[in-house]
C-alpha cells in the first residue's frame, strides 16, 4: 500500500501539516524564547563593541598631544610681502621673534645684447662665437677676503669731486670689488671713475677742476671707506690711490689660492705625506697636510712637524702674496721642497721653486683685487715669459722684459711703461689682452705695428699678440684662465648644483671595459683629482687629465683599437656632469680618440646652413627636442660573430645637419654601408642600409638615462628590402620643412640653444634691425658669461650684470647689520627654519614676525572633542529610557556603559596633577555642557596659549599626570586588551551566545525529529483508515445467494 503525502488526510480529512505545525509551534516556545534572548545578546555585544571602538578611537586624537609638531609649529608673516616674503621651512621650527631685513638687491642673471644687424638675410662671414661661464681675467675678488680676512664693513661713503660735486655711494649690497667699482662709476652726481691698481682702489676725477679737493668721507659712524683703503683721501689732485687692502693671511682658504684653483691634498684616509723636504744638513722629512683648509693650517703643519721642528720656519712673505720657507740648518746640501707621489701640493703652494741659499720664496699665490696670475693662464700651465720686441706704427721700438711678470696686470704695466705709442689693456671679451696703437690723427704713425718674440723665446706667440701688419691693434684672444683643477670640488660643478657621484664605465677602443667605483663607502670621490686618479688606475687604454683649456676633464684613448672610446654612468650622473658621457667623435693631434669635458662652447660662423640642414634639433617634435645621448645602429649584416654596428653620439649636436653628419661619419668610420638623409617629404629622416645582409637594420638606445633614438622615432627595425636589396628605416613628422628658412642670425641662436649649456639665445627686433640676445638661465654672480667673438661682427652690451640677491639683516639705529647673499632670491640659512624670498629691491626695512602657529593644537583639541562627543552620543543612544513608550536602550542599566560614562566624565571635568598654571581642560577652553558634551572655546584657548603655551602643552602632554596619560590609562582599562572592561564583557556575551547557539541547534534538531514523528503518525493513521475503507468497500460488494430451489 502506498504512503499518503498530502497536507490533508484523504480518508480522515484531517489537515495534517497544519495540525503538526500547531503542535510543533507549541513545542517550539522554549526555542523561540532562547532565540530571542540570543538576539538580544548579539545586539548588546554589537553595542559593547561599538562603544569599545569609539573609546579606542579617542587614542588617535590623544596621540597628537604628544607630538612635538603640535606645539612647535611656527608661522611667518612679512610686513611687506611684495618686497620680502617669508614662510617656515617644512619640518623646521624657527625661533619666535621679530626679524628685520632690508632687500638691498635682487638676484639677476647675466643678459647681453649684440650690436644691430640691418637685416636677417645676409651671411655672417667667417670666424666663431664662443662662450663659457667664468674665466674672466679681471674678475674682482670677494670683499670677505680683503683686509687680511677682516673683510669689508658694509655701509655708505661720501665722495666729493674736484668740481665740488658730492654723492653718497651706497655700498651695503657690495659683495665683491666689481660691485664697489660699479656703484661708484654708475653714480651720475660726481665725475669720478674708480679702478683697481694692484691691491688698491684708485679714484680718478674725469673732468678736473680746482673748486674742491678730491675727498672721500665716512657716512655717519661707519668705517666703510676705511675698509676699502679710501679713508682720509683729501688731495688737490685728479687722482688718488687708496691703501693696499688685499693680501694673504692665515685664514686664507686654500681653495681661494691660485685664482680659485686651490691646493690638491692627497687622500686623508691613507695619511700620505703631501710635501717632501730635503734640508741643507741632509734631513729628509715629509709633511702630511690632511685636514688643512687654510694657509695657517699649512704653516702650522710645517712648523710643528716633529722631523722639522727647529729646523724649518714657514711664514707669509712680507709682500703678502706668497709663502716663504727658511731652512735653519747648515750643510752642503741643497734645500728643496717637492710634492709626493701623484700630488701637486708643492707646486700649488708655490714652493717647488729653487732655494736662494737657505730660503725658498714661493711663487705668487694671489693675483690682485681684479687680476689673474700668469700661472693660471694657458689652462693652468702658465707661460714662461721672456722679452718681446715692440715697434709702434710711428717706428719707435723697445724691448720689453716680461720675465718678472707674475700677473696679467704686470704684463700690461710693463708694456705700457715701454714709452711707445701703444697701450695694453684687458680686451673687450675680458679673456685676454689687447695692444692698441695710437691713431694716425693722434700722432700714432701709419707704419706696421710689430710685436715679435725677443731673443730665442716665444713670449709674443704664447700671449697671442705677435703681429707685423698695418693695423691699429692686436687682440690676444682667449688666454684660457683656468676654471677647473684637480682640487676642484665635485659639489661645485655646474654652477654649484654639483653631480651625483656613482660608478662610471669606461670602454676603450679595444673593447676593454672597466668600472671606476667613485662612491665606495669611506672613500667617495670629492675632487676632480680623485676622479682622474680613479680613471687612470683602471688599467685599460684610457688616460685622464685636465684639458689644455683648463675647463674640463680630457680622456684620451691610448689603446689604438678599432672600437670607440665610450663612457657611461652606471650609477649617479657624474659622467654627464663632467661632460664626458657618450662616445668619442674627435681625435687629438696624434690621431688618438678623445672625450673632452670642456665647458666652452663654440658656434662656427663659417658653417651656418640656411637649408634644411640648419633646422635646430631643439625644435623637433614641436619643441620637445632630442636628448644629447648615444644610440647604436645595427646593420642588416650584423651578427654576434661578425658585428656590423656603429655608435652615434649626439653630444653637442645642434642641428639636423649635425645629426646627419654624426650618423654618416660614424658609419663611414666603421666601413658600414648605412647612410642617413632627409625623407622625400621633408619632415623626417631615414636610414638606408645597402649591406645586403639577411638581418634587419635596427636602432637601439645605448644609455638608458637618455633617449635620443626614441626622440628621433628610430627605435625599431627596418621593413623588407626593396628590389635593389636596400632596407629603409624611416621616421617622419619630426620637423617642418619651413623651419629651414631660418636666417644666419637665427641659426646662431639655434646652435647656442642646442648646446643646452645653461644659456638661452634669441633674435630680437629693435625696430631698426636685429640683435642676438644671450641670457644665462641661472641667476647669481657666479654665473657670469664670457663671450668671445673672433669674427669681430658682434659687439655685446651688458643689459643685466649677474648679481646675487643681498639682504641686510638686523640693521638698526645702533647696528649696521649684516649683509647676506644668495645666488637665487631665496634665503633659507639666515634664520634656521625660515625661508625668505626677495621679491624686489627696497631701501625700507621689512619686519618678519615668527609666531607660534596655534592651528595644530587647536585641530588636535577639536579632534579630541569630536572623539569624546561621539562616545557621548553613542552612550545617550544605548542607555536611553523612553518613559512614554516604555522602551530602553540596548545597554540601559548595564554596568559597562555606566563605567565608561563615569570614568570619562570624571577625567574631563576633573583636575590634573601637573605643575603648570593650567590644571583642567576648562582652563584652556575645553568644557562640558549641560548634556555632557564637550565644546572648545578657541578664543579662550588662544588666550591661554598666549599667556603660557608651555603650561598648556604640559597639561596635555605630560606622560605621567597630563591629559594624554589619564585618558590613555582609562582607555587601557575600558577598551584596550583582553582584560579590559568592554572586551571582557564582549567575550562574556559571546560565550553565552555560543552556548545558546549550541542549545538552539540541539532544540531545533529535536523539533525536526518530533515533526517527522508526528507526520509519520498521521500518515500511518491515514493508511490504516484507508485499509478500513477498502475492507468496507469489499464487504459492500459481496451479494447474498438466493434461498429458492432450482428447476431440473
Amino acid at each position: 500500500m502506498s504512503s499518503i503525502q498530502t497536507s490533508v488526510g484523504l480518508i480522515s480529512g484531517i489537515p495534517i501539516e497544519e495540525t503538526v505545525d500547531q503542535l510543533i509551534s507549541v513545542a517550539s516556545q522554549p526555542l523561540n524564547r532562547l532565540t530571542s534572548r540570543t538576539e538580544g545578546l548579539l545586539a548588546e555585544r554589537t553595542a559593547v563593541d561599538t562603544l569599545a571602538t569609539l573609546v579606542l578611537g579617542m587614542q588617535s586624537s590623544l596621540n597628537s598631544f604628544k607630538s612635538v609638531a603640535t606645539y612647535s609649529k611656527k608661522t611667518a608673516s612679512s610686513s611687506d610681502a611684495s618686497a620680502v616674503s617669508a614662510s617656515v621651512v617644512a619640518g623646521k621650527s624657527p625661533k619666535t621673534g621679530a626679524y628685520t631685513f632690508t632687500p638691498l638687491q635682487a638676484a639677476t642673471s647675466h643678459s647681453l645684447l649684440s650690436s644691430s644687424f640691418s637685416d636677417l638675410e645676409g651671411a655672417l662671414g667667417g670666424g666663431a662665437l664662443s662662450f663659457r661661464f667664468g674665466g674672466h681675467v679681471d674678475k674682482g675678488v670677494a670683499l670677505r677676503e680683503i683686509n687680511a680676512g677682516a673683510g669689508f664693513k658694509a655701509g655708505k661713503i661720501k665722495i666729493t669731486d674736484r668740481s665740488g660735486g658730492s654723492a653718497v655711494i651706497d655700498l651695503r649690497a657690495a659683495q665683491n670689488i666689481d660691485d664697489v667699482l660699479e656703484a661708484i662709476n654708475s653714480n651720475e652726481e660726481v665725475n669720478i671713475r674708480a679702478s683697481v691698481e694692484g691691491d688698491a682702489i684708485k679714484l680718478t676725477d674725469t673732468i678736473g677742476g680746482s673748486v674742491s679737493s678730491l675727498v672721500v668721507q665716512e657716512v655717519g659712524l661707519g668705517t666703510t671707506a676705511a675698509s676699502l683703503g679710501l679713508a682720509g683721501i683729501n688731495v688737490a689732485a685728479d687722482e688718488a690711490t687708496g691703501a693696499d687692502i688685499y693680501s694673504l693671511h692665515g685664514g686664507t682658504k686654500l681653495s681661494a689660492l691660485n685664482d680659485g684653483s686651490g691646493v690638491r691634498i692627497l687622500n686623508d684616509l691613507e695619511e700620505i705625506d703631501d710635501l717632501a723636504f730635503t734640508l741643507q744638513d741632509g734631513t729628509e722629512a715629509g709633511v702630511d697636510l690632511s685636514g688643512a683648509a687654510t694657509l695657517q693650517d699649512v704653516i702650522d703643519a710645517i712648523n710643528s712637524d716633529e722631523d722639522l721642528a727647529d729646523k724649518v720656519t714657514a711664514s707669509i712673505s712680507s709682500d703678502g702674496a706668497r709663502l716663504e720657507v727658511t731652512d735653519q740648518t747648515t750643510g752642503g746640501g741643497a734645500f728643496s721642497i717637492s710634492s709626493v707621489g701623484l700630488g701637486s701640493a708643492a707646486e700649488d703652494l708655490g714652493l717647488s721653486a729653487d732655494a736662494d741659499g737657505a730660503t725658498i720664496t714661493g711663487r705668487r699665490l694671489i693675483s690682485g683685487l681684479r687680476d689673474t696670475l700668469v700661472s693660471s693662464l694657458n689652462g693652468g700651465r702658465g707661460f714662461e715669459l721672456g722679452d718681446i720686441d715692440i715697434t709702434d706704427r710711428s717706428g719707435a721700438s723697445a724691448n720689453v722684459d716680461l720675465s718678472t711678470a707674475e700677473t696679467l696686470s704686470d704684463v700690461v704695466s710693463l708694456i705700457n711703461a715701454a714709452g711707445l705709442e701703444v697701450t695694453a689693456s684687458v680686451n673687450n671679451a675680458r679673456n685676454g689682452i689687447q695692444i692698441v696703437n695710437r691713431s694716425v690723427a693722434d700722432g700714432g704713425g701709419a707704419g706696421n705695428l710689430t710685436i715679435a718674440n725677443g731673443g730665442s723665446g716665444s713670449t709674443a706667440d704664447d700671449l697671442g699678440i705677435a703681429v707685423d701688419d698695418a693695423v691699429v691693434s692686436v687682440n690676444s684672444g682667449t688666454l684660457n684662465r683656468q676654471t677647473l683643477s684637480e682640487s676642484t670640488l665635485l659639489a661645485t660643478l655646474n654652477g654649484g648644483s654639483g653631480a651625483r657621484v656613482g660608478d662610471i664605465r669606461i670602454t676603450d677602443s679595444n673593447g676593454v671595459q672597466r668600472v671606476a667605483d667613485l662612491n665606495k663607502a669611506g672613500a667617495e670621490a670629492e675632487t676632480i683629482g680623485d676622479v682622474i686618479d680613479a680613471i687612470n688606475a683602471l688599467g685599460n687604454g684610457v688616460e685622464a687629465r685636465i684639458n689644455d683649456a683648463g675647463d674640463g676633464i680630457l680622456l684620451t684613448d691610448t689603446a689604438g683599437g678599432d672600437g670607440v672610446l665610450t663612457v657611461a654612468d652606471v650609477s649617479g650622473n657624474l659622467a654627464a656632469g663632467l661632460g664626458i658621457l657618450g662616445s668619442s667623435t674627435e681625435t687629438d693631434g696624434s690621431g688618438q680618440q678623445v672625450l673632452n669635458g670642456s665647458t666652452s662652447y663654440t658656434v662656427s660662423l663659417d658653417d651656418l646652413s640656411t637649408d634644411v640642414d640648419g633646422i635646430a634639433l631643439s625644435s623637433f617634435k614641436n619643441g620637445a627636442g632630442v636628448d644629447e645621448g648615444v644610440f647604436q645602429v645595427f646593420a642588416s649584416s650584423d651578427t654576434d660573430d661578425s658585428p656590423r654596428r656603429f655608435t652615434v653620439n649626439l653630444a653637442g649636436a645642434a642641428t639636423l645637419g649635425d645629426l646627419l653628419e654624426r650618423i654618416n661619419s660614424a658609419a663611414a668610420a666603421k666601413g658600414i654601408n648605412v647612410t642617413a638623409q632627409v625623407t622625400e617629404g621633408g619632415t623626417g629622416i631615414e636610414l638606408l642600409d645597402g649591406e645586403g645582409g639577411s638581418g634587419r637594420l635596427r636602432v637601439e638606445e645605448l644609455n638608458g638615462s637618455l633617449t635620443p633614438a626614441a626622440d628621433l622615432g628610430l627605435v625599431k627595425e627596418a621593413g623588407a628590402p626593396d628590389s635593389d636589396g636596400v632596407q629603409t628605416l624611416r621616421s617622419v613628422g619630426l620637423f617642418d620643412a619651413d623651419d629651414a628658412e631660418a636666417s644666419a642670425l637665427e641659426l646662431v641662436a639655434n646652435r647656442i640653444n642646442g648646446f643646452e649649456a645653461g644659456v638661452t639665445a634669441s633674435v630680437v627686433n629693435d625696430g631698426t634691425g636685429y640683435r642676438l640676445a644671450i641670457n644665462a638661465d641661472e641667476s647669481g654672480a657666479a654665473n657670469e658669461l664670457l663671450i668671445d667673438d673672433s669674427s669681430g661682427l658682434f659687439t655685446f652690451d651688458q643689459i643685466s650684470r649677474p648679481k646675487d640677491a643681498v639682504l641686510l639683516f638686523g640693521a638698526s639705529a645702533t647696528s649696521s647689520g649684516v649683509a647676506v647673499s644668495s645666488a637665487t632670491n631665496e634665503f633659507t640659512e639666515v634664520v634656521d627654519g625660515l625661508r625668505l624670498t626677495v621679491k624686489k629691491t627696497s631701501t625700507d626695512p621689512v619686519t618678519v614676525n615668527v609666531t607660534k602657529d596655534n592651528q595644530p593644537i587647536t585641530t588636535a583639541l577639536q579632534s579630541f572633542v569630536a572623539a569624546y562627543n561621539s562616545i557621548r552620543t553613542n552612550l545617550d543612544a544605548v542607555t536611553d529610557f523612553d518613559a512614554e513608550a516604555n522602551t530602553t536602550g540596548i545597554l540601559f542599566g548595564r554596568n559597562e556603559a555606566l563605567r565608561v560614562d563615569t570614568t570619562l566624565s570624571r577625567i574631563v571635568s576633573g583636575s590634573f596633577s601637573v605643575s603648570g598654571e593650567f590644571k583642567s581642560l576648562e582652563a584652556i577652553g575645553v568644557s562640558l555642557d549641560d548634556k555632557g558634551k564637550l565644546s572648545l572655546d578657541t578664543a579662550k584657548l588662544t588666550e591661554a596659549l598666549a599667556a603660557n603655551a608651555a603650561d598648556a602643552e604640559q597639561l596635555l602632554s605630560d606622560q605621567d599626570t597630563g591629559v594624554i596619560a589619564r585618558f590613555t590609562t582609562a582607555i587601557d582599562q575600558l577598551a584596550r586588551g583582553d582584560n579590559s572592561l568592554l572586551n571582557s564583557r564582549s567575550e562574556s556575551l559571546q560565550d553565552t551566545i555560543d552556548s545558546n547557539n549550541d542549545r538552539l541547534s540541539v532544540m531545533s534538531a529535536s523539533l525536526d525529529r518530533q515533526r517527522d514523528r508526528l507526520l509519520l503518525e498521521f500518515y500511518t493513521l491515514e493508511e490504516a483508515l484507508a485499509g478500513f475503507q477498502s475492507n468496507i468497500d469489499l464487504l459492500d460488494s459481496i451479494q447474498l445467494i438466493s434461498s429458492g430451489s432450482s428447476n431440473s
